[in-house]
């Protein structure tokens, strides 16, 4: 399903111009084609309605605790909300997820991407507010979804340049993740095969016969969560077949073992575990699950039981009969086991930490500091983004942070990324000076800094430079008309301005994005009441 990961840095796997798309390899590996089609990791994204899943609508109609407000969705993918006395519906037209666990959705206003409030969720066969919306007080439906979002999810990605949320009308040209997500990009190898000269060796990769590292890699592109993980800088795009080590830095708290976890932090888990760590580089993903073919859930127990069996025959389990009797022979129902998500309240994933004796509470109190996942050190310009990530859930480590923030951008004034987090930091604890300048330096660095966009509007607005903070305002709703912030900001500019149509008509786009927008509301009557 998918979530979001505030200031978290993540790569995209490939170019568009590597990649001919999944149907072209259909052709000549028809069987094996056929076969992945049916897993959960082809069926991740796409249309409504489609990849082979039908979401039940028995249980369609919900009320949200946390906001009061009134859910329905109807089997035509349409969903209806009303708050007090607010009413408004929205046609969900993508979903991301297979369906195995449950599936979020995505809508569309004026060309640009949001995520729905309402997801499914397989297991109870209901519909629910979606991860991260559990205790929003309003109808919140301006989360923009970025690439970032999708990539893991989608493939092909349709990005339009600039723009923050807003795709070509076709959003990814291939739902699912793609065989050249895993492979690396086709064209050559298909260029290749289709001619009289032809070389299979060219082009196209197995991950299985890369070294452990690189081929490792692959599977930890989407499956490796961390507790932040930050692109580096100057460095290339992760490619299949690279060490993903080399684009991405990934953190974890120093100890942390055991506990809640992610729904893609699965990578992170087995390698805690003591068979890992007893096996070294044999043991990888796929030497429990075929990324091409789904196992039947009839099959599932027996088909983990002889994969543990590769390395246990000689050495029986040793935990208790009646716990033995109590298992059924299934090693994964009793040495994985479902655990509650960081992230999503109504769902469980499989601990991939491989618990020796089930039940017993591995957990290690981690300590406030990262560290790499990977085997080096750190560099302190991605460790500073790293602490940026957790800081605002972490109050213990901001004073740090901002240290390495700041060390960072004195060593590197055009680093965006640290200058985005760093104006935020500045702006947080009240340092407003410091905080425009920073604001100022990376919106001429970068135009699509919508966030330093909005925030230096405010600066210019209250130092009297209205034109400007007006025209900063109008950039970044050009970028991401969702943002009710800068929208608000311009709305109340516009009247103090005398130009009440103008501000009208800001607040009523306002309310198109979003209708539960209190603030809004009573701005537009009082300019109504005036006029």
């Amino acid at each position: 399903m998918l979530k979001f990961h505030l200031g978290i840095f993540v790569t995209v796997a490939l170019a568009q111009d590597a990649e001919v798309g999944s149907g072209a390899c259909a052709g000549c590996h028809a069987e094996i084609f056929a076969k992945y089609q049916q897993t959960g990791m082809a069926r991740s994204a796409g249309l409504v309605g489609a990849a082979g899943f039908k979401e039940s609508f028995a249980h369609a109609e919900f009320t949200d605790p946390a906001s009061e407000a009134d859910y329905r969705i109807s089997d035509a993918y349409q969903f209806n909300f009303s708050r007090a006395g607010i009413e408004g519906q929205r046609l969900l037209r993508w979903f991301i997820g297979s369906g195995n666990v449950g599936r979020s959705y995505l809508f569309g206003v004026d060309g640009f991407l949001f995520q729905a409030p309402v997801s499914y969720y397989s297991e109870s066969q209901k519909w629910d507010v979606s991860p991260g919306y559990q205790r929003k007080r309003t109808v919140e439906l301006t989360r923009g979804v970025e690439t970032a979002c999708l990539q893991c999810h989608a493939s092909r990605m349709q990005t339009l340049a600039g723009m923050t949320n807003r795709f070509a009308a076709v959003p990814f040209l291939e739902g699912g993740v793609s065989c050249e997500r895993c492979h690396g990009g086709g064209r050559e190898h298909v260029q290749r095969m289709t001619s009289k000269v032809r070389s299979v060796s060219v082009g196209i990769l197995n991950p299985a016969k890369l070294e452990p590292a690189r081929r490792d890699s692959v599977c930890a592109q989407c499956h490796l969560t961390g507790a932040a993980r930050v692109a580096k800088a100057g460095r290339q795009r992760y490619r299949v077949g690279d060490l993903l080590a080399n684009s991405l830095a990934v953190f974890m708290w120093a100890g942390a073992r055991g506990g809640t976890a992610d729904a893609t932090s699965h990578y992170e888990k087995l390698e805690q575990s003591k068979c890992k760590q007893s096996s070294g580089e044999k043991l990888w993903c796929a030497t429990c699950h075929d990324p091409h073919e789904a196992v039947p859930a009839a099959q599932r127990a027996g088909h983990y039981r002889q994969a543990c069996l590769a390395c246990h025959a000689k050495k029986p389990c040793t935990n208790d009969e009646a716990l033995l009797s109590k298992a059924g022979n299934d090693c994964a129902g009793c040495h994985l086991p479902k655990r509650q998500t960081r992230s999503v309240d109504h769902l469980a994933y499989t601990d991939h930490s491989i618990a020796r004796r089930p039940g017993v509470s591995e957990r290690l109190q981690p300590e406030m500091r990262l560290e790499s996942f990977w085997k080096n050190q750190a560099d302190d310009r991605d460790l500073a983004l790293g602490y940026a990530v957790v800081a605002p859930m972490e109050p213990s480590v901001r004073q740090r942070t901002l240290g390495l923030l700041e060390a960072a951008a004195a060593k590197n004034p055009n680093d965006a990324p640290i200058l985005a987090q760093l104006a935020q930091f500045y702006d947080r604890l009240g340092r407003e000076e410091q905080a425009m300048e920073v604001c100022e330096r990376l919106v001429r660095l970068d135009g699509t800094q919508t966030g330093a966009m909005v925030n230096l509007g405010i600066y210019r607005m209250k130092r009297g430079r209205a034109a400007e903070a007006i025209a900063l305002w109008e950039g970044s709703l050009l970028r991401n008309p969702g943002l009710t912030g800068a929208r608000m900001n311009l709305a109340v500019a516009k009247y103090r301005e005398g130009d009440r149509a103008a501000a009208e008509s800001a607040l009523l786009k306002a309310l198109e994005y979003e209708p539960d927008l209190e603030a809004a509301r009573r701005l537009l009557l009082e300019i109504r009441a005036t006029k």
